[in-house]
């Protein structure tokens, strides 16, 4: 009973040796943050991505920051972060990766701007996902809706907003109601002080993230738990 018991375990050793080394043949291996990273800033595009690729190098290489600006690494956690402080605004972006049951890996960029307290929205905020085939090697594209952080539009506000020439007014559409709202020009620049403005809080430490919605002075968090697969909302 003994030695069948021993030569089961040793078959055991043998077929979990051969799958391990099957795997490390076929390259099937996952990214970490640092090849991530290079990765994204291979070929920077626009002035924010050309500020992080700067700052990249200069910590690659050892050399000081501008004032200001701080690179953070994070190998353990698998996460990166540039800070660009002022004392008018703060700008930040952040990657991380998740490990999907699947086997691929999602890959998030989220870039945020602060001035006076509120975000402040350009073409070099946003929150932007991917897909890493480790077994193909392949990146793939994937949309909010299908990693579960589509929002509505009373979390984010109307797609549609602005001055109507036609009708001479003011107006807010939701599409999501398929409804327009007619506002004189006060009640337009009230809401637009109002208006929701969202940014992302990436995890650098557990596996969630954070929503910040500002409405004025008020700031409502949401938590998009991650469930292995994608995220949902709490």
């Amino acid at each position: 009973m003994k030695r069948t018991s021993i030569i089961l375990v040793l078959m055991l050793l043998l077929t979990s040796s051969a799958i391990a080394q099957s795997t490390k043949r076929s390259g099937a291996k996952r990214l970490n943050i640092k090849e991530i990273v290079n990765g994204y800033l291979k070929e920077p595009e626009g002035e924010l991505v050309g500020r992080v690729n700067d700052a990249w190098e200069k910590y690659l290489k050892g050399k000081p920051q501008d004032e200001g600006v701080k690179i953070t690494l994070d190998s353990k956690n698998g996460y990166f972060r540039y800070d660009d402080n002022s004392p008018e605004s703060n700008t930040y972006v952040e990657i991380c990766y998740w490990n999907r049951n699947d086997g691929k890996q999602l890959i998030a960029w989220n870039s945020v701007t602060i001035e006076d307290g509120k975000p402040v929205f350009t073409e070099c905020t946003y929150l932007d996902f991917s897909l890493y085939n480790p077994k193909k090697r392949q990146w793939e594209d994937v949309d909010e809706k299908a990693v579960g952080m589509n929002l509505s539009e009373k979390e984010t506000g109307p797609s549609i907003y602005g001055y109507n020439s036609d009708l001479k007014s003011h107006f807010v559409t939701y599409s999501e109601e398929e409804k327009t709202i007619k506002m004189t020009k006060e009640e337009f620049e009230a809401w637009w002080e109002v208006r929701p403005l969202v940014i992302y809080e990436l995890p650098r430490v557990g596996k969630d993230i954070i929503v910040k919605i500002y409405e004025g002075k008020k700031i409502t968090p949401i938590t998009m738990k991650w469930n292995g697969m994608k995220f949902q909302k709490q």
